[in-house]
């Protein structure tokens, strides 16, 4: 290994030990309680040597919010299968979005917490950081949700702009879980769950509130033998409606 390599290593891996000691720090106390001389101290360096590698406790922030974007994203896409139907896929995403939440509550905080207090405080440069990132998983849900238009299965729409919308609404259920008492909403979880899986399907199906009350008759009348799959239809439903997995156990589509 040459002497340029090695020092580059060597610069990486200072880069790395100081992001660690700030997320424990951002994590433990929250973006604003956090100082540079505290990320100095926990990572063993002189304050000025932090600016060596980093602007300011800004830019070191949002490294870390990177880091839970990115774990984000990747829980989406893997919970997005390409043997599943559009509307599964779909609520599958939502439901991946509840995973971050319960799984990694860390970033959650420091992605939704921390982010909302000082994104108007970033330079222009931080900011279209994230934006690069949150645009990302937009264009990853927008492209599913063409996807499903092309297939037949949603209607035409604005399909950037209803992909920020659900991200949104994953955000807020989250939130909701978060502020309106965590025992009260916990308990009834699967029940809003899939509250949150009607709404979401209403808004994006072809025919959306007519199919969602076809999903009310069947969730209510009609039992699914085995798997979703083998649903019995019932005979008033009118022929090319397929069976979709959904917000009420299952619903048909055409």
């Amino acid at each position: 290994m040459g002497t340029l390599e090695r020092r580059e290593r060597e610069k990486q891996q200072r880069r790395e030990d100081i992001v660690r000691v700030a997320r424990v720090l951002f994590f433990e106390k929250g973006f604003r309680d956090t100082t540079i001389d505290e990320i100095a101290r926990a990572a063993e360096l002189a304050r000025g040597t932090i600016y060596l590698y980093f602007e300011n406790k800004e830019e070191i922030y949002v490294t870390v919010l990177e880091e839970g974007l990115d774990i984000l994203q990747r829980l989406v896409q893997e919970a997005t299968r390409p043997e599943l139907d559009p509307l599964t896929n779909l609520l599958n995403g939502h439901d991946a979005y509840m995973r971050f939440h319960d799984e990694y509550p860390q970033y959650y905080n420091v992605m939704m917490l921390d982010k909302l207090q000082i994104m108007d405080v970033l330079p222009p440069a931080l900011k279209e950081r994230i934006d690069a990132r949150m645009m990302a998983m937009v264009d990853f849900i927008a492209a599913s949700l063409e996807e499903g238009a092309r297939a037949g299965y949603f209607r035409p729409m604005p399909f950037k702009e209803v992909a920020l919308l659900q991200m949104g609404i994953s955000m807020g259920f989250a939130q909701m879980m978060d502020k309106c008492g965590r025992d009260v909403v916990q308990g009834n979880r699967e029940e809003y769950r899939q509250i949150m899986h009607d709404l979401i399907a209403m808004g994006v199906v072809v025919g959306g509130r007519s199919r969602a009350l076809v999903a009310w008759f069947l969730a209510l009348e009609q039992p699914c033998l085995e798997t979703w799959r083998l649903c019995v239809r019932p005979p008033w439903l009118p022929q090319g409606w397929k069976p979709c997995h959904g917000f009420l156990g299952f619903v048909w589509l055409k």
